[in-house]
């Protein structure tokens, strides 16, 4: 079966044409083709059909209409309920737009690798799918609409690198017409604007080029009160000069039109390989980053060894087409955990971006980051940021870049989406556990199994420590091990494995705290029961009710104790249940039991635990999460 949907919809099966003329069906057939191989949830069905209130016969009108697509679609594209709605699933031979996407995908990986004629080829392919506006006559439909668009971005970005890798081959005469049309539609797209003007001075249009360059800085200024951005500006300062860079480079020398950001999966850390759960976070990421206008500024915070560098890199890796330009992750925080300056940070992003050593006459390495990513689609990870001063002065030389941050706490940064990560589910930590030392032995023991998630209060990391000491020691039964890793002291001191000890991460995060707050939260750690109420907290801290909630209050911004969901009442001011974070508790409990070598919280800090010295035993390494 063959499905076009970048332009009006078509279909055809054995090479003969599949008419759906009927309105609810088509346009249910519309929203499930622009979320191919997603599950569309009813609710969202139920909307775009009936945008007023539905009728009382509204599911059997859908199951209706499903019947109807079953009847036209062939066994090659099948469309299954999948909770909470239905799903249509189709691959790139079956549907087009899913075919431009894999071709722009190829084409671009093809420039990245110094191969511009195979890259022009590909893009070229790419483009040509396109018929015309997606859907015309369903785009009355806002989820429709939304499809529509964001098609039409990825369009508009694979025409910018088709231009521009056509450009380096020397084929600026074809790309002209196509240009001003587009540049005609799109007034503001600077990497249009730049591969039209110079297509038009390769042509030897030299006035022509100039003019489109007043065209847009008029437009800007009228409509949006800016300028140009630096490299509109650099290519119209050197026409003006008539830099012979611009010329076409010689026979076995390419250059694209402007320099290109890197985009390579260097740029990023290794994805986790066993990245587990996290579908409704890794979803609100996506979902905001991959917007075609999407938020500057996306923050995640939780709990150390919660798993927040694994979610932003995992996310990062699946936005590679959103992000063409290139995708750099810097950790802001040297081994120590100290915070580190501000030029080692834009020195590295600019190194991640494919530039060279930063001269010391010339702009400064901040300009130069911001011109690195105008009108480019680039994304930053910052990682375990330290405080919001140190995160705003990127964002200052970050210019046109979209950025994730992770961090321990939670940051006060103006127009920013934030996310808190929670703790894993117990669930989550099995499967996790499951990958860690295979399935079927985990479901031997799935109890015990159960035990040590437990154990590991949510934390990934502490999960993956578990999993590789067993993965080291396949004689050990879960239950054995269970059973060791929850007598009195023992919890941290079995968590190691290599160099990762979850004890160290978690003195880092807590020699963050205020002394005041390390004193609060030992004493909530000497409470009987890991949870507690606001009341329990008033009475272990020796101050008034409204005290103790301000100083939970505090800790919760933190991340250094968690309010349970589950008991927090409608209306009440604060939650009545709460408990310290993952194996907050038992760091803070198990001060005759530390491993060997660690360090106190803070030197000299009168709530560190002693620390006597243990033989290290040798374990298994553990990768990094």
């Amino acid at each position: 079966m063959k499905i076009k949907i970048l332009g009006p919809l078509e279909m055809s099966a054995a090479g003969r044409q599949v008419d759906c003329d009927a309105m609810k069906p088509r346009t249910m057939l519309g929203l499930l083709l622009c979320q191919a191989n997603r599950a569309v949830p009813l609710s969202v069905l139920r909307e775009a059909l009936w945008d007023d209130a539905p009728p009382r016969t509204a599911h059997k009108n859908l199951q209706s209409y499903v019947s109807t697509l079953r009847a036209l679609l062939t066994d090659s594209v099948p469309l299954v309920h999948r909770p909470p709605g239905y799903l249509l699933r189709v691959g790139p031979e079956e549907l087009d737009a899913l075919r431009f996407v894999d071709l722009a995908r190829q084409g671009r990986l093809a420039a990245r690798n110094g191969h511009p004629e195979t890259a022009a080829d590909l893009l070229g392919q790419a483009i040509r799918l396109w018929r015309g506006p997606v859907l015309p006559d369903l785009v009355s439909v806002p989820a429709i609409a939304a499809g529509a668009t964001q098609l039409r971005e990825r369009y508009l970005v694979a025409y910018e690198d088709w231009a521009e890798a056509s450009l380096a081959l020397g084929r600026h005469a074809d790309l002209i017409d196509g240009l001003d049309e587009l540049c005609w539609e799109h007034p503001f797209r600077e990497r249009l604007r730049h591969a039209q003007m110079l297509a038009l001075y390769r042509a030897g249009r030299q006035t022509e080029a100039l003019a489109q360059y007043d065209t847009i800085r008029q437009a800007l200024a009228r409509e949006l009160g800016l300028t140009p951005g630096p490299l509109l500006t650099r290519l119209h300062e050197a026409i003006l000069a008539g830099d012979r860079s611009l010329d076409i480079e010689p026979p076995g020398r390419t250059r694209t039109a402007a320099p290109r950001c890197a985009a390579t999966e260097a740029d990023l850390a290794r994805t986790v390989a066993d990245f587990t759960g996290r579908d409704r976070e890794a979803g609100v990421l996506l979902n905001i980053l991959g917007a075609p206008a999407p938020a500057a500024v996306v923050t995640v915070t939780g709990a150390a060894g919660v798993g927040k560098t694994a979610l932003a890199v995992h996310c990062a890796h699946r936005l590679g087409s959103r992000y063409p330009d290139g995708r750099v992750l810097v950790r802001l925080r040297a081994p120590d955990g100290s915070p580190r300056t501000e030029a080692d940070l834009v020195a590295e992003l600019l190194q991640g971006l494919g530039h060279g050593p930063v001269p010391t006459d010339g702009p400064t390495p901040a300009a130069l980051l911001r011109e690195a990513t105008a009108a480019r689609r680039v994304l930053f990870v910052l990682d375990d940021a330290a405080g919001e001063e140190q995160v705003g002065s990127l964002l200052c030389a970050a210019g046109d870049a979209a950025v994730l941050v992770t961090s321990r706490r939670r940051l006060m940064i103006d127009a920013a989406v934030h996310l808190r990560l929670e703790p894993m589910t117990v669930t989550e930590s099995v499967s996790l556990l499951g990958r860690r030392i295979g399935a079927q032995r985990v479901a031997a023991e799935g109890a015990a199994a159960a035990r040590l998630a437990g154990v590991c209060g949510g934390l990934p990391l502490a999960v993956r420590v578990v999993g590789a000491k067993l993965a080291a020691l396949p004689h050990l039964s879960l239950s054995r091990y269970a059973d060791r890793i929850t007598g009195e002291g023992q919890v941290l001191d079995q968590l190691r494995a290599g160099d990762h000890q979850v004890y160290t991460r978690l003195t880092q995060w807590l020699g963050e705290a205020t002394p005041d707050d390390r004193a609060a939260l030992r004493r909530l750690a000497a409470l009987d029961g890991a949870e507690f109420t606001l009341d329990d907290a008033a009475a272990v801290l020796g101050v008034d009710t409204a005290r103790a909630e301000g100083t939970v209050e505090r800790l919760i911004e933190s991340h250094f104790v968690e309010a349970r969901a589950a008991e927090v009442q409608a209306h009440a001011a604060a939650p009545t249940l709460l408990a310290l974070a993952g194996l907050l508790r038992a760091l803070l409990r198990e001060g005759d039991a530390l491993p060997a070598g660690a360090v106190p919280l803070v030197p000299g800090d009168p709530c560190s635990p002693p620390q006597p010295q243990r033989q290290p035993t040798e374990e298994a390494p553990v990768p990094s999460s």
